[in-house]
Parts: C-alpha cells; sequence; structure tokens
C-alpha cells in the first residue's frame, strides 16, 4: 500500500512539473484490472452534460476523488449486477459513486433539475440599499444602556439587599388590556411595503422579504446543509451535562411562505393559514419594546386612559439591503453608537413556565426566577433553551439588519427579572463555531433559497404560490412543496380552522340540538313528548351490530382528507441533496472554517419527485395537517392527568410563588450609584480627558449625612498666626465632630453619587 501511496504522488509531482496540470484536474478511475488508475485531466463534458456551445456561462468542473475512493468505486460490472444501485443508503463512497460532475453555475442562467452545481460565499455580494436613518432609532431608557458594555445577565433587584439596579418603575408590566396598541405603528408586511418593492424594480430584483417571514425558511436551509451541526452548550454548568444539545422541537416545525406577485416582483410573506391569533408573548412584545424605550412619562401617555394626549404615531426604522436576487428588510429596534454596529434588536423572552403553557399563562405567570444557575427557575435554565430553540432565527436577523446584537429582556407577563446582551460574536460561536464560518453559512443559504425560489416561479410564472419547506426527512434531504393559492377558498379554512380546529373547505357536522331534534319529529308526525315503552320489544342482535358498525366508520374516519388542499392545480415536489467540500475534499459533516485560507463550497442537486399527482396530494395533506396539529397545547380545562411531567411541575411551582407577582413595594431602596439619565446621551471622543465633578467633602465619623451650614467668613492672612482658645474639656466617652477638610486624597477621589460618567449611564472609566 506505501509503494502504491508512493507511485501515486510521484505521479502527481511529474504531471504538475511536466504538463501544468493540477491537483484539482485530475479524476482516477478504477478497473478490475491490475493496472494503476491513470490520471485524465477533466476538460471534456459527459454525455449528459450540454456542449460548451450551448451554454457559455457554465463552466465544468470535476472535484478531485482521493485514492481511497476510486477504489472503493465498485466497476461497472459490478454496478450494472448491483440491485441496489441509484439508492442513497447512507454510505459517503456510494453517494460519490452515484453523483454526476459538478458545474460552477451562472446566476443569470436558470438550473437544470438533476443536475449538480457548487456555491460558494464569494459568488454573493452582500450590500445596503438606501439611507438607514440611524439617529432616528431610540434609545435604551431606565439606565438599562450600561447592560451593554457588561457581559451577563444583570438583575432588576437584587435578591439579598432588595435594592434596584435600575428604575423600579420596569418592575410590574403592562397589561394588554390597559395598553392602547393602536397608538403603535402596525405592521406593514413585504407585499404592502411599497419602498421595499420600488427598490426591488429599481434594481431588477425578482424576490423582496423581511426578517419575520425568511428567517424559518433559512433555518431549514441551514439544517440541510449544515451536516447536522448542533449549537454549543458546553459553556453551561455541569447541571446540564445531561440535557439535550440539539435544536427543539418547535425549530423542526415545516415552514411555509407566499410569493405573492406584484408586477415582476415576488414578495415573501409568511403564511398564517394556522397561526390565526397571536399569542400573549407576541403581543406583549410590542408594549414592552416601547417600555423599555421610553421614560415613565412618556410610556404613561400610551395607556388607555392617557392614550389621547398621543398626537403622531411615529414611524418604523427599517435597514434595506440586496443580496443575489433579493431585497430584505430588517426593523431597527434600538440603537447606541458606542457599539461596533451601532444598532441592536430587543428581545422580550417569557419564562420556561409561560412558553410551554401560552394557553393558560394566567396560571404560568406565577412562574419565577430566581437564581442564576440551575434546571429550574434560573437564568441558566432560559438561556438554554433560547440557544436552542431562538438563536438561529435571532442570528439571520441580526445579518440581515448588520446589528451588533440582541438585548434580552426576562420576563414572566406579571414582572420583569433581568436583562442581559448577546453579541453576535457570542452568538456565532455558539451556533457554527466562529464568526467566519457563521458569515459564509448565511451567504450561501441565501444563494440556495434564490436558486430554489426562482425555479418555483419558473415553473409558475406571475401565480401567487405557497412553497412549503422541511428539513427532518427521512433520507435527510430538504423537501420543498409548491401549491397555487386560492384565497377565497383559503379565507373559508381559515374561518373553519377559526371556529372548529380543522382547516377545511367543508361544514363540519354539527350535533343536533334538543330543538332541533323535536321540531323533526314533528315533521314526521311523532310526538316528541313520548316516552319509550319499558315493556316494549327489546333492541335485537342486528340493530347492535349496526350501532357498532356506526361507531367504527366514525372512528376510521381518516383527519387527512378533510385538509384543505388547491388540488385544482398540479402539487408539485422536489427534493434538495447537499455535501460540503472543504480544501478539495468531499465531506458530509459539519465543517468548522480556521482561517481565511480554508475553502469550504456546497455541492447541491434539486431533483423533481415523478410520483402519481394523487400520491403528493396525499403526502402534501399528511404535512398540511402536522403543521395544523404541531402546537396543540393543553388548556384551561385539560385534567391535570393528561398534562406532560413538565408542564405539570410549572404550573406546581407557578401556583407556589404567584403571591410574588403582587409583593408590595412600601420599601424602595435604588441603587444611587446607577441614577437612569432620560437627557440625551453626550458622548466625548477618545482622545478628550472627561472632566469629572469634585466630589464635596462628607464627615467620615458621623453616620448621619451632614447639614447644610453656611460658609464661614474669609479671613485676611496676617503675618502672624492668630491665637485661638482652648476648647474646654469633654469627657473622653464623646466624640466632636471634625471640622478640618478631608485629605487632597481623599478631595479628589470621585464620588460614586457624583460622577457625571456613571449619571450618563456608561460604564465606568
Amino acid at each position: 500500500m506505501s509503494s502504491r501511496l508512493f507511485a501515486y504522488s510521484r505521479a502527481r509531482t511529474v504531471l504538475w512539473r511536466r504538463h501544468g496540470i493540477s491537483a484539482t484536474a485530475l479524476r482516477f478511475t478504477s478497473s478490475t484490472s491490475t493496472d494503476k488508475p491513470v490520471p485524465t485531466q477533466t476538460t471534456n463534458h459527459t454525455d449528459a452534460d450540454p456542449p460548451a456551445t450551448e451554454q457559455p456561462n457554465v463552466v465544468a468542473s470535476t472535484p478531485l476523488y482521493s485514492k481511497d475512493e476510486a477504489d472503493a468505486i465498485k466497476p461497472s460490472s459490478e454496478k450494472a449486477n448491483d440491485d441496489s444501485s441509484g439508492k442513497k443508503s447512507g454510505s459517503r463512497f456510494e453517494f460519490v459513486r452515484e453523483r454526476e460532475p459538478i458545474v460552477v453555475h451562472d446566476a443569470s442562467q436558470p438550473i437544470k433539475l438533476g443536475k449538480w452545481y457548487r456555491i460558494d460565499a464569494n459568488m454573493m455580494d452582500y450590500n445596503q440599499v438606501g439611507k438607514s436613518h440611524i439617529n432616528t432609532v431610540p434609545r435604551l431608557a431606565h439606565g438599562l444602556e450600561r447592560v451593554l458594555f457588561s457581559p451577563g445577565v444583570h438583575l432588576l433587584q437584587d435578591p439579598n439587599s432588595r435594592v434596584y439596579n435600575f428604575d423600579p418603575y420596569i418592575r410590574g408590566i403592562t397589561q394588554p388590556d390597559e395598553f392602547d396598541f393602536d397608538k403603535l405603528t402596525p405592521y406593514i408586511t413585504s407585499s404592502k411595503d411599497s419602498k421595499l418593492i420600488k427598490y426591488a424594480r429599481e434594481r431588477k430584483k425578482r424576490f423582496v422579504g423581511s426578517t419575520s417571514s425568511m428567517t424559518h425558511v433559512l433555518s431549514h436551509l441551514y439544517f440541510a446543509i449544515s451536516g447536522g451541526k448542533q449549537p454549543d452548550i458546553s459553556s453551561m454548568s455541569m447541571r446540564f451535562a445531561d440535557m439535550p444539545s440539539r435544536f427543539t422541537r418547535g425549530m423542526r416545525y415545516p415552514a411555509s411562505i407566499a410569493l405573492r406577485y406584484n408586477d415582476g416582483v415576488y414578495s415573501i410573506d409568511a403564511d398564517k393559514s394556522f397561526d390565526v391569533k397571536d399569542s400573549i408573548l407576541s403581543v406583549m412584545g410590542k408594549s414592552l419594546e416601547k417600555l423599555l424605550t421610553s421614560t415613565p412619562s412618556e410610556f404613561e401617555m400610551y395607556k388607555k386612559q392617557n392614550s389621547w394626549k398621543v398626537k403622531e404615531i411615529p414611524e418604523e426604522n427599517y435597514h434595506y439591503v440586496e443580496a443575489e436576487d433579493f431585497i430584505l428588510r430588517s426593523q431597527l429596534d434600538c440603537r447606541d453608537d458606542r457599539l461596533p454596529r451601532k444598532t441592536f434588536d430587543l428581545k422580550t423572552r417569557g419564562s420556561l413556565a409561560i412558553r410551554m403553557d401560552l394557553d393558560n399563562h394566567e396560571v404560568s405567570r406565577g412562574y419565577q426566577i430566581k437564581t442564576m444557575k440551575g434546571r429550574m427557575q434560573s437564568f441558566e435554565r432560559e438561556y438554554y433553551d433560547m440557544v436552542r430553540s431562538a438563536f438561529l432565527k435571532y442570528n439571520f436577523q441580526v445579518r440581515i439588519g448588520n446589528m451588533d446584537g440582541i438585548f434580552v429582556a426576562y420576563h414572566n407577563t406579571a414582572r420583569m427579572f433581568g436583562f442581559q446582551y448577546i453579541s453576535r460574536r457570542e452568538m456565532d460561536e455558539v451556533l457554527y463555531g466562529n464568526e467566519l464560518t457563521g458569515n459564509h453559512m448565511f451567504k450561501m443559504i441565501l444563494l440556495l433559497l434564490s436558486k430554489m425560489l426562482r425555479t418555483v416561479t419558473d415553473q409558475y410564472p406571475e401565480t401567487d404560490v405557497r412553497v412549503t419547506f422541511n428539513s427532518f426527512t427521512p433520507d435527510h434531504s430538504l423537501s420543498m412543496w409548491v401549491e397555487v393559492i386560492d384565497d377565497e377558498k383559503e379565507a373559508i379554512a381559515v374561518k373553519m380552522y377559526q371556529e372548529t380546529g380543522q382547516y377545511s373547505v367543508n361544514p363540519a357536522p354539527t350535533a343536533a340540538t334538543p330543538e332541533a331534534s323535536k321540531e323533526a319529529a314533528s315533521k314526521e308526525g311523532v310526538d316528541p313528548f313520548a316516552t319509550k315503552d319499558p315493556l316494549g320489544a327489546k333492541p335485537t342482535e342486528t340493530d347492535a351490530e349496526n350501532a357498532l358498525l356506526d361507531e367504527l366508520l366514525d372512528e376510521d374516519v381518516d383527519p387527512v382528507e378533510d385538509v384543505y388542499v388547491n388540488s385544482d392545480h398540479p402539487i408539485q415536489h422536489y427534493r434538495m441533496e447537499s455535501f460540503s467540500t472543504l480544501n478539495n475534499q468531499d465531506t458530509d459533516d459539519a465543517i468548522t472554517l480556521r482561517d481565511q485560507t480554508d475553502e469550504w463550497s456546497i455541492n447541491w442537486s434539486l431533483k423533481k419527485s415523478t410520483a402519481p399527482p394523487d400520491e403528493l396530494v396525499r403526502h402534501y395533506r399528511q404535512l398540511r395537517l402536522k403543521q395544523s396539529t404541531f402546537f396543540e397545547r393543553p388548556s384551561a380545562d385539560t385534567p391535570e392527568e393528561e398534562l406532560a411531567p413538565l408542564v405539570k411541575v410549572l404550573r406546581r411551582l407557578s401556583r407556589r410563588n404567584m403571591w410574588m407577582n403582587n409583593t408590595p413595594r412600601e420599601r424602595v431602596v435604588v441603587n444611587k450609584s446607577r441614577i437612569p439619565d432620560y437627557a440625551p446621551l453626550k458622548h466625548h471622543r477618545a482622545d478628550r480627558p472627561v472632566k469629572a465633578s469634585s466630589p464635596k467633602p462628607r464627615h467620615r465619623s458621623s453616620p448621619k449625612p451632614m447639614l447644610k451650614t453656611q460658609p464661614a467668613p474669609k479671613t485676611q492672612p496676617t503675618s502672624k498666626p492668630q491665637s485661638t482658645p482652648k476648647p474646654q474639656s469633654t469627657p473622653k466617652t464623646q466624640s466632636t465632630p471634625k471640622t478640618q477638610p478631608a485629605p487632597a486624597s481623599e478631595k479628589n477621589e470621585p464620588s460614586p453619587t457624583n460622577s457625571s460618567s456613571d449619571q450618563s449611564g456608561s460604564p465606568g472609566v
């Protein structure tokens, strides 16, 4: 084996020196003979590839196979006798053997189904469009800006001393029935954003979208090409050592988007078929964002009793970027000019009990966050769940908006517990390993989505379609379903789903009321008030069999058949396969780049299903039924024995600690060294020293503050010191206050109360 490897490396060196053939342009073919494989330069297309004259923009590039891979490939004679050929069984060598030569595709040309293509991050430019108007973005209030520059969780109130680190006004949370949401700027979908569509037409882009409508789809594309990479939770305490690190079940929820056509531009809107009502967290998120960026007097005007004072509704601030065929929009929540990227996103994170029992938040709002670490009632548990369920979507939102990170506020819908700032670099290290890998991954995901959506719109030109992505399939590939949208029938199905919970256009059978039964009996000539004769004929065996048969028929009704699907147009199904190439080596494993010298590309192929139309409709209905029942949660009437074990524990903890939400605030102590300043921040240049105000001398022996006294009159200096009378003798037990000024070292020491840097909310200098 060593001699063969030596001959192989020697042949590569000779070819490189004599003929200039690089190692990346070699392909080895295996044979049953004992001859050594002969390297050939891959400049010719295969029979399946089109000639070079038809597509001059397509560059042929065959990947390099290692010696072991070439020897592992079966000969053509054995391949013909193998019954399992053509099926992916999980072996990497069989996967390589099935693959056709890869081509680097030009973005101006449509892809061909069944062909393998290669993309890398250098193929896409990511640039800002227009102006973001960062100066109009609000700032944090209540002294919360110092959280941005101090890692970790910052408690609103110290549990030991009961001292508030921030303004106590934000402790209690205003409930939705007390807040006037009509005074806030309403959310505008991508299809109704005229400025977004205008940018797309000016730059000849095909798709427009926002962060809220695209992040879930981008997550499924990440699952498809990441090689099964899981988030890194090694920084957690040992109590989470045996906890799962994979992404949560909610992240695996099939994602659907609606492509709305508008004069040459397709708008990407989130599919709201099964999201018929806003949860308590999404509703309170709007009011909490206003709370964190407003002074107490400003926030009071948005309550219903004072909302008449709000004269103008402020406009939202957006950041627009162009990438491949997209014009993307991101909302800017907050800013601080001292951050590297100036802006950051606000996230209000409900506690574990609220998230697990959304429909019964009034019962679960007693759950308290008491400690820093631990599996329950801790900030560490909230961070652990956020890593597995929301970090990926947060990271995509931050990247689209070119933001620096996220500001997280932890609450239980009744009171606030603490705050934490998580930078984009921290999220990159947890998700991808480093920031370099995250940048490459994000660009390649956008490239893939652009190619796939372009294939859909070419199949259905100038048509509104729904596209559903599902990355958790048995063969670990990305599944994409396409359905033409019929707005009239879907409105009926959505209304039916709101009333009965069934996404169907067929009216659900309702049980007959007693009044209706009596009316029907009277029409048939039967006395509706007559009772059965107790001595009458007993039910026969045939009647019992018929009743049992009717009951079985009712139980065997397949709910899939009632799910509405627009079968008037054909349902299309596509399957995307992919693998990575790192430094000219193919792999199916997760990739983490070490430095800029690493070359990483994604090889992918899109295939269209050839199954019968009836079978495709049946599978698609099963997927839509899964979407409609994916987030079924217990209601308030659910018996205790039918609840999940975790929900039982959370409800028990909530009932036990419900009284803590209504703790009276008869003694409020605020940390005086952290006085919130609501005036605009005055930033100083780094090269200019900041003048600190001189502190007042304070008596050190007396625990009480000194009383204000009038200053003594100034005396003219004399040549001889004047003699002063000696004070009368006092007992040693009594101490007289010293009237001498403090030493110079103590006089120049800045006081935490009078420090200008602390009053402005910035970190200590």
